[in-house]
C-alpha cells in the first residue's frame, strides 16, 4: 500500500489515476501507465517512482482543498 494512499483518495474525490498524467507531465514528469500504477499502488521503490508518488500527493491535495 503506498504511504499516500492515493488509490483511496481518488476514489473519494471520484478521479482516475490516469487524470493524474497530465497535471504529472505539467510538473515536468513523464510517466507511462505502468510507471503511474507502481507510483498510485506503492508497489515499486524505486527513486522515480518514489518521485511520483511525492508529485501525486501533491496533486491529490490541491484536489482535495479545492473539493472542500
Amino acid at each position: 500500500m503506498s504511504i499516500f494512499n492515493l488509490k483511496g483518495r481518488l476514489g473519494t474525490l471520484g478521479r482516475k489515476s490516469n487524470e493524474l498524467i497530465p497535471e504529472l507531465e505539467k510538473m515536468g514528469y513523464k510517466v507511462n501507465p505502468t510507471e503511474l500504477s507502481q507510483a498510485v499502488t506503492g508497489s515499486c521503490q524505486q527513486p522515480k517512482i518514489t518521485a511520483v508518488a511525492s508529485a501525486c500527493n501533491e496533486i491529490v491535495l490541491r484536489w482535495e482543498k479545492e473539493r472542500t
